[in-house]
């Protein structure tokens, strides 16, 4: 798969410049949630190398990259979590048998919402999932949540452990996309791990093209196939 990039309504060059001030930004500014923007902007740079290479320009492909996790503008924060079922229902919907310790799952209550999102919109992400054996004083849990797009990590949303009791847990959190998002689709991927066992589930939204005060895109982000 290759990355090619189309922008009208201002000049390559001024588009790189504004990408260029929006990153140092991004990487010298304040976050609410974790390392974001420091992963985003890493990650993003490497894969804007490749931007780069297609376009013959491999220091703008970098900061083109960059842009998407390391862009200004990005608002993250925690939702306070919630039990959503008992340790009685939670053990009765997984059948669960205490003499098997502690088991962590999944459920179906794992999601993104909206499905479409505008970029400078915000989505919520929830992680739910089901802890039992957890014993009197409860387990540390740790909860990831990492965007993706293209199959790349581009922006790390939350990241933290938690003691959680047996029950049912939702946790969400809230992000607002850079009014500069590119548009297509992207994935959340979730992750869950306690006492030695992970459970991850990718969930997926999509982003609409941004689109100036005339109507004309501002930048279209085109994907093409070998």
């Amino acid at each position: 798969m290759t990355i090619e990039t189309f922008f009208s309504a201002r000049s390559r060059k001024q588009l790189v410049s504004a990408i260029a001030l929006g990153t140092c930004v991004a990487l010298v500014g304040c976050e609410t949630a974790g390392r974001s923007a420091g992963l985003g902007a890493a990650v993003g740079a490497g894969a804007g190398a490749i931007i780069g290479n297609q376009s013959g320009n491999a220091t703008e492909g970098a900061l083109i990259g960059a842009a998407i996790g390391g862009l200004a503008g990005w608002g993250i924060h925690k939702v306070k979590a919630r039990r959503t079922r008992t340790a009685e229902e939670t053990a009765q919907q997984h059948q669960y048998d205490p003499a098997s310790g502690f088991k962590l799952a999944l459920t179906d209550g794992s999601k993104v919402t909206p499905l479409n999102v505008k970029p400078g919109a915000s989505a919520t992400s929830v992680l739910e999932y089901a802890a039992l054996g957890t014993g009197a004083n409860g387990l540390p849990v740790r909860e990831q949540f990492i965007l993706k797009k293209d199959g790349k990590p581009v922006k790390e949303l939350y990241d933290s452990t938690t003691t959680r009791t047996d029950g049912t847990w939702q946790s969400p959190i809230e992000f607002a996309l850079p009014a500069q998002a590119p548009a297509g689709q992207y994935i959340v991927a979730q992750t869950v791990s306690a006492a030695g066992q992970s459970a991850q589930k990718d969930v997926t939204f999509t982003v609409t093209t941004a689109t100036s005060k005339s109507g004309e895109p501002e930048a279209v982000w085109v994907m093409a196939q070998n």
